[in-house]
């Protein structure tokens, strides 16, 4: 499995244009890795979707959503190590997808987890995003999803884990 992670990095690296017509299935196929029960073989899927969102950039755009609830399920792991990757790999994700997909994938699976270091991840990573995209959009949008931006915004700030507000 490692093989096949190795060569699906080498394909996003060198020639992206090949894993285009299949980015679907291989960013399922790789996403489906992150649980693996080896933790050798889930650290590499989860640096590979890192290199596949910088790589493939905004391509990757529809896969956000699935990617990014796998990614910050795995901040919910003890182990250190793979709290830094799937945050990595998150980090990522936001800088390089179009900044309205990385904010709905953000708030969908990540600001109303139980696990506080989940929410917290998620909060880090929305930052970014919020500000990229500017105070005026965010507020200029639907009244229902401005309302729904602000009360996520009001929770983050009453959260309990003091890194989360």
């Amino acid at each position: 499995k490692v093989k096949g992670l190795h060569s699906i990095r080498s394909l996003a690296v060198c020639h992206s244009e090949v894993l285009l017509h299949r980015l679907r299935d291989v960013s399922l196929a790789v996403t489906a890795e992150v649980n693996n029960l080896r933790l050798t073989v889930s650290r590499f899927a989860i640096f590979i979707l890192g290199e596949l969102f910088r790589t493939m950039k905004t391509h990757m755009d529809h896969e956000v959503v699935e990617v990014a609830r796998v990614l910050l399920q795995r901040m919910a792991d003890s182990n250190e190590f793979m709290q830094k990757a799937a945050s990595e790999s998150l980090a990522i994700m936001v800088r390089s997808v179009t900044p309205a997909r990385a904010r709905t994938a953000l708030l969908a699976s990540g600001v109303r987890h139980h696990n506080t270091l989940v929410r917290k991840c998620a909060a880090q990573h929305l930052l970014p995003v919020l500000h990229q995209i500017g105070a005026k959009k965010l507020l200029a949008g639907k009244r229902d999803s401005t309302d729904l931006l602000v009360s996520t915004l009001v929770k983050l700030a009453q959260d309990c884990h003091p890194h989360t507000r």
